[in-house]
């Protein structure tokens, strides 16, 4: 699977490559990012999930990353919000290889456990005052596998988590875990209740029926509770190929975009011949003004339908007409006419032919349009390649 997800970022690449000029830079750059970041993903071992935790001031981030790395590793403090900045614990074994992932999320606090393989990130709060806090968060969470959304009974209902967050992300409700911390504060009965609200809660985000796990990461007396219960459903998801979803989602995404940026058929040869024809025979007729119309009319068609930067250079090929019109008709004016022929009686002069024009504002003002739509046509054949190989994989044809 790892070298079939492989040899569809090189279709991505292929397919960015062929949208430069034709998609806007704008446009192009969350989608450059994007495949960026899949290709960072892979470039550390497979068998390591990357999970964050993320949730409101207060929650208990800190608490549940110590207790899930069973050792205190980051401080928990009594101001808020105590997450400034992400905090990583990788693996032992795997602390080297995962230097380069770190290092591209800018994650300079690092710690190492020795439990299963999972790189565990304890995120700032989604709900800080501090508004780089939320920026850090937005920029990480598209870059992640799984994401432990922690929340507590007093403010698991808060609009901003479920608002900002929760709902827009509900696409990506694969990737996410749900975790009600704090639950040795309330009976089991009450623990049950508020668990039973957030499920709903979650359902009206979008994100249809979800598990919500109880936990007490650092109750007043005894051990944590309800970790074995998270890392086991941590540990299910690993097997469940998750990582390969979530980069097939991204990847997805990305060929959407560039699906709706590029754009689709034009029928543009006909819709061509039929301006042109329009154009020659307006010029035959001696009405330059409609021969110019005529064809500007089509062209701003086709710009609007195209856009972007292709749509931008047609929009100055369209400004260059009148000239090719004047061009056009002084050399028909210039051509010296065909010797007469004596005749006994009076013959009517024969139509004059249009196709003698109708090829030289094809050649003008057709063919540079064209040229402009090959390539335009070879970045959609690129997007279209990436569908099918994203289908071939989902399949697993």
């Amino acid at each position: 699977m790892r070298d079939r997800v492989i040899g569809l970022l090189e279709k991505a690449d292929l397919a960015l490559g062929s949208a430069a000029g034709v998609v806007a830079e704008a446009a192009l750059a969350p989608i450059i990012e994007s495949v960026r970041a899949v290709r960072a993903r892979l470039a550390f071992p497979e068998d390591v999930l990357v999970v964050a935790l993320a949730g409101g001031t207060g929650s208990g981030k800190s608490s549940l990353f110590n207790a899930m790395c069973g050792e205190e590793l980051v401080d928990v403090g009594g101001m808020r919000p105590t997450t400034s900045q992400p905090a990583a614990a990788v693996p032992e074994r795997l602390a080297r290889a995962m230097d380069g992932y770190l290092d591209e999320l800018r994650i300079t606090e690092r710690h190492t456990h020795s439990g299963p393989p999972i790189c565990l990130m304890d995120l700032p709060d989604t709900d800080s005052i501090e508004i780089e806090h939320r920026h850090r968060v937005d920029s990480l969470l598209s870059r992640l596998d799984l994401v432990v959304w922690v929340t507590d009974p007093e403010k698991y209902r808060d609009a901003r988590l479920h608002d900002e967050y929760l709902r827009p992300m509900a696409g990506h409700g694969e990737q996410f875990v749900h975790v009600m911390n704090q639950i040795d504060r309330l009976t089991p009965a009450e623990a049950e209740a508020v668990c039973h609200d957030l499920a709903e809660a979650l359902a009206e985000d979008g994100l249809g029926e979800v598990e919500v796990i109880p936990v007490a990461a650092a109750p007043p007396s005894g051990p944590p509770i309800g970790i074995d219960r998270l890392m086991s459903s941590l540990g299910t998801r690993a097997r469940s190929s998750t990582l390969y979803a979530k980069l097939l989602d991204d990847v997805t995404q990305t060929c959407q975009t560039l699906h709706q940026e590029a754009g689709g058929s034009l029928d543009f040869d006909a819709r061509a011949a039929a301006a042109v024809g329009s154009a020659a025979e307006a010029l035959v007729d001696d009405d330059r003004q409609l021969a110019v119309a005529t064809l500007t009319g089509f062209l701003d068609e086709v710009e609007v339908e195209v856009g972007g930067p292709i749509g931008d250079q047609i929009a100055a090929i369209a400004a260059e007409v009148p000239g090719h019109i004047r061009r056009i008709v002084d050399a028909a004016v210039s051509t010296p006419p065909a010797p007469r022929r004596r005749f006994l009686r009076r013959v009517e002069p024969e139509p004059a032919d249009p196709k003698p024009i109708e090829a030289l504002i094809a050649e003008a003002v057709i063919r540079p349009v064209r040229a402009l739509l090959a390539k335009r046509a070879l970045a959609v054949a690129a997007v279209a390649e990436l569908v099918v190989g994203i289908e071939e994989i989902r399949t697993g044809r």
